[in-house]
């Protein structure tokens, strides 16, 4: 066997022991695109290292890779540690990281100012993606892939049956409930609930997920907020959380206020405090630095949210949700990650970003 070399993603407050956590994940895609064996812990796991040999503690989440692949950490700026061994009295529990073939959908219902922020954040990151449309999904071209992403859009789910139609759907929910992983970010998350009424024929139906106030986004609006991470040990928030009580400031953009109403559903992080608005004596009293998105949610859109309504509408609700539909798992998140932290650092360099790469590798196990 091989020699190895970990590299940790340990959350230190609101930073991460990586300090530039795109390129990481970078180093990480290039190794495999490189045939280097590629694995990750799943638990807190204990390792001999060359800076610790006398045994050090890591997060869940951190990889493990063949030695051999040093050249490329090295290139990006990773930081790592050769293993020396692994702790016998708690074996590390870990899984191979692999790449699947992924599809990005950029057809009607996905909106320019979603899907620019999240190609490229996926470009930083090193995913391979194909950008598909709804003529594409129509004519059965998600047969060729593993994940397909859908991004927010303009409303909660209307333009997307205006593109790709009954025959549409009936292709998502075949590749939803076998064929692949679905995941949805704000809108995308909206396609895929299940409503209470017949009137509303815009939704899939797959996960047991419903937002009680059916298509109406806009009672809620655009501000940053806070979320807790009721399932901290989740894959998904790797290098988010650490100890027993796990918040994110993220921002979000109308997404749905979700309840999960149904076995094959759970939610893992719920909206649980409003940060700052748009509205007067709720702006944001720090600078936001080079985050476009961040500026336009406070001050460039015109339905701003207010404390008053987060803490009517979406207070307590489901901000992350995981379900299994059929064979495949499904990710919905209602907030943008791919739109960066709220003015903790530069855009590029925001730790928020792990929740796209993390959902990314999970739907690929």
């Amino acid at each position: 066997m091989s020699r190895q070399i970990i590299v940790p993603i340990d959350r230190m407050g609101v930073e991460n022991y990586q300090t530039d956590i795109v390129s990481t994940i970078k180093s990480i895609n290039d190794s495999i695109s490189s045939g280097f064996s590629v694995l990750r812990t799943s638990a807190d796991t204990e390792f001999k290292t060359d800076l610790f040999p006398e045994g050090h503690i890591f997060s869940a989440g951190a990889f493990l890779i063949d030695e051999a692949a040093k050249d490329v950490l090295i290139e990006h700026g990773t930081r790592f540690q050769q293993v020396i061994q692994g702790n016998s009295d708690r074996p590390s529990e870990v899984f191979p990281v692999e790449r699947r073939k992924i599809a990005l959908y950029v057809g009607s219902g996905a909106a320019d100012f979603c899907t620019g922020p999240l190609r490229e954040v996926l470009d930083h990151f090193g995913f391979s993606y194909d950008q598909v449309d709804e003529q594409d999904i129509r004519n059965d071209a998600l047969r060729s892939f593993s994940i397909l992403i859908v991004p927010g859009g303009p409303d909660a789910g209307e333009s997307y049956y205006a593109g790709l139609g009954t025959l549409g759907y009936d292709k998502l929910k075949r590749f939803a409930l076998a064929e692949g992983s679905y995941f949805g970010i704000c809108a995308g998350a909206y396609l895929a609930l299940k409503s209470r009424t017949k009137k509303n024929r815009f939704w899939l139906d797959l996960a047991d997920v419903t937002d009680e106030e059916d298509l109406d986004y806009w009672r809620t609006g655009t501000a940053f907020v806070r979320i807790r991470m009721d399932g901290s040990e989740n894959p998904c928030f790797y290098g988010l959380t650490a100890g027993s009580r796990n918040t994110a400031d993220m921002i979000y953009w109308e997404g749905p206020a979700m309840r999960v109403i149904g076995p094959n559903a759970t939610s893992l992080a719920r909206f649980d405090d409003f940060v700052a608005g748009g509205a007067p004596g709720e702006e944001p009293g720090w600078n936001l630095l080079d985050n476009r998105p961040a500026r336009d949610c406070i001050s460039g859109w015109y339905n701003v949210m207010s404390r008053q309504r987060f803490e009517r509408h979406l207070k307590g609700t489901a901000a992350v949700v995981e379900a299994m539909p059929g064979e495949r798992r499904m990710l919905l998140y209602s907030p943008h990650a791919e739109f960066g932290n709220i003015g903790i650092c530069e855009r590029r360099k925001s730790t928020i970003f792990l929740l796209l790469a993390n959902g990314i590798f999970y739907l690929s196990r």
